[in-house]
């Protein structure tokens, strides 16, 4: 990988949903090679018929960019941005294992604590690197994407010696439009993103309310602020040096300016999809407990999600039975 140019890197982006769609398309358009990879048969047939309608606060584009099912893996990539949900992970890098090689690198940008464990799973820990987004992006129909305000995305490696890929990616990110920093301190920086999905992601999906509706009323306001509380006092028992003071800014700024988005869990729980709720709040709840952190709002959230999910799974478990047996009432 030494020496080579950032616009020669072979990227892979599995995992191409809102966040994913973002960051692909954004990369293509600015001229890195790049293919996205998804099971949603609507949202790639509608890419590869249509190119990504990607709108933001730049304009609303079509973008083709390539993307092929995982079975369609089609050699070894230099980098690959995984952004599947948390409890996907391991199924989505085993369905494109061949794409992987000794000095491929894989980040992820994904949501949740421990990611890169399962990351180390398929490359050498050298090769893994981890980080943050805080662009927002909702997936607002088969192939068309959306995201409007500000963002960084924040990188570092999770092994020593680091990928030299890591290196490449300021640049990159830069001429995609796309705010990014190398962050010695990104375990910490991904607390503090769990910290603001905790109190957003929890909070929005309850309630069906987008984030600008959390904000504007002052108990749910108050209660974000709450979970962010509890959330940063669990990750410095755990010995991050967590900035409680930067999670309340990126919150009160999301809440004044992303009044429209809908967060990631919000959009599953209104499709009837599993939430990531285990990989932020269930996460946070077993290590507050764990060190003996109160951490009451929080857990509430979780057992609420927990709630919403199983009752979503409970209706999908009828239907699949009703279809294998319309007799059944």
């Amino acid at each position: 990988m030494s020496g080579e140019s950032n616009q020669s890197l072979r990227i892979a982006v599995l995992g191409a949903g809102a966040m994913g769609s973002l960051f692909g398309g954004s990369l293509f358009e600015g001229g890195a090679n790049v293919t996205l990879f998804d099971l949603d048969v609507a949202h790639v047939e509608s890419i590869r018929k249509n190119g990504l309608n990607l709108k933001t606060d730049a304009g609303e584009r079509r973008i083709h960019v390539p993307v092929l099912f995982p079975s369609e893996v089609n050699g070894v990539y230099d980098l690959v941005i995984v952004f599947t949900k948390a409890m996907h992970t391991r199924q989505a890098l085993t369905a494109i294992r061949s794409a992987i090689g000794p000095n491929t690198a894989l980040l992820s940008l994904q949501n949740g604590l421990d990611n890169k464990l399962v990351l180390t799973e398929f490359a050498d820990p050298k090769n893994v690197l981890i980080g943050i987004t805080t662009y927002p992006a909702d997936l607002k129909g088969p192939g068309r994407v959306e995201s409007h305000g500000r963002g960084v995305a924040r990188l570092a490696a999770a092994g020593e010696p680091a990928s030299p890929t890591l290196d490449l990616l300021p640049d990159l990110f830069a001429r995609s439009g796309l705010d990014a920093v190398i962050d010695p301190h990104a375990e910490a920086a991904i607390w503090e993103k769990v910290a603001f999905n905790a109190a957003l992601n929890g909070l929005c999906a309850i309630t069906g309310s987008a984030v600008g509706q959390i904000g504007a009323h002052p108990e749910t306001r108050a209660l974000a602020f709450q979970i962010v509380s509890e959330v940063c006092t669990t990750a410095i028992a755990c010995g991050f040096a967590v900035e409680r003071q930067h999670v309340e800014e990126m919150l009160a700024d999301a809440l004044a300016h992303h009044i429209h988005h809908k967060p990631s869990m919000l959009q599953d729980v209104i499709a009837g999809r599993p939430t990531e709720i285990e990989a932020i709040c269930g996460a946070v709840v077993r290590r507050a407990d764990e060190r003996g952190v109160a951490a009451p709002v929080t857990r509430t959230i979780l057992a609420l999600v927990r709630h919403i999910d199983w009752r979503a799974a409970t209706a999908r478990r009828s239907a699949d039975q009703l279809r294998r047996d319309p007799t059944e009432v």
